[in-house]
Order: structure tokens, then C-alpha cells, then sequence
């Protein structure tokens, strides 16, 4: 019983923390139609990139976000969508929301994978992204899954930085180069 008492309330701290952590980044609002759309704060929207070019490689700097998180602006065949850089996610995760946007609906996908999270586990579909674009990085063909749970914000995981020639994090900066 102690066991599952304590299971039980680290999965609640961690599930408040990563709430609040995630929070100030992307919030759920209704439009004029009572729709749900997802808007991107202006941290998000208007981050910029520090890009370098040596020995014929390239690389971007990104700046730690207040809560010490890594996030990114990409651009998804045409749609811009916040994430945040998640090394443990094995794969892209897009929220039902950012599917939605992407074309991805999530009624009609076939929810057949299932990840192991914190939480516990989920169910998944995979999708393939066809164009991934941040800054002047551009991966094409890209795994992702689409999860039936509801998220403040995507995840951009290893099926992405796998693709890199490397990354790397000191203190406060994470360096991506390919």
C-alpha cells in the first residue's frame, strides 16, 4: 500500500510540474466558432536562432526557456508549430491539436502503437512527416505518432535528432548541428 501511496504521489508532483512548466508556452482557446485552436505565445513565436556554419557543418544554439526547457518554431509542410525538445521521447509526438492543423485528424488515424510515458502508457498513431523545417535545418520524411491524449505542446524527440550529425547541452544552451 506505502508503495503505490508513494507511486501515486510523485506521479502527481511530476504531473503538476510539467503542467506549470509547460504552461506560459502554448495555451488551448476557443475561437469565434467555439472552436479549440491552439496559439503559440510571443516566447515561442519569436524565438530566434543563433546559426553557425564551420568546416562545412552547420549548427544552431537554442536558449533554455525560464523553466529550463528547449523549445523550438518549426515549420511542418507549411505550418508553423511549437515544441519542445524532448531527448526521452523516442519519437515526434504531435498533440491531436497540431495533428489536426497538419492534416493528420485524429478520428481517422488507426491508434495502433503503444508508448510507455510517466503517466503510463498511451496510444498512438504513426504518422510520417513529409518536411520538417527550423531555420535553415530541413529533415524530410520524418516519424512521428500522433497521441489520443490531449498536451500543452508537441514534442520533438529522437526520430528528429537522430538525424543530426550531433547535439550536445551545455548549462543553458543546446547545440544542434547536421
Amino acid at each position: 500500500m506505502g508503495y503505490t501511496l508513494r507511486n501515486v504521489f510523485f506521479l502527481l508532483i511530476f504531473g503538476v510540474l510539467a503542467a506549470k512548466g509547460l504552461g506560459h508556452f502554448a495555451e488551448i482557446a476557443k475561437d469565434d466558432r467555439g472552436e479549440r485552436v491552439h496559439r503559440v505565445s510571443e516566447q515561442t513565436a519569436a524565438q530566434e536562432y543563433d546559426e553557425t556554419y564551420t568546416d562545412g557543418d552547420q549548427e544552431m544554439v537554442l536558449q533554455a526557456g525560464r523553466n529550463g526547457h528547449f523549445t523550438v518554431a518549426a515549420w511542418i509542410d507549411g505550418e508553423e508549430i511549437p515544441f519542445m525538445i524532448d531527448t526521452g521521447a523516442s519519437t515526434i509526438v504531435l498533440s491531436p491539436d497540431d495533428a489536426s492543423r497538419l492534416g493528420f485528424y485524429p478520428s481517422g488515424l488507426d491508434y495502433n502503437a503503444v508508448f510507455a510515458t510517466a503517466n503510463g502508457e498511451v496510444r498512438a498513431a504513426l504518422v510520417t512527416i513529409r518536411e520538417l523545417r527550423i531555420g535553415a535545418l530541413e529533415l524530410d520524411d520524418v516519424e512521428a505518432a500522433v497521441i489520443q491524449a490531449p498536451m500543452g505542446m508537441s514534442l520533438l524527440g529522437m526520430s528528429a535528432l537522430d538525424r543530426l550529425a550531433g547535439y550536445q547541452v551545455e548549462g543553458d544552451r543546446m547545440i544542434l548541428r547536421w
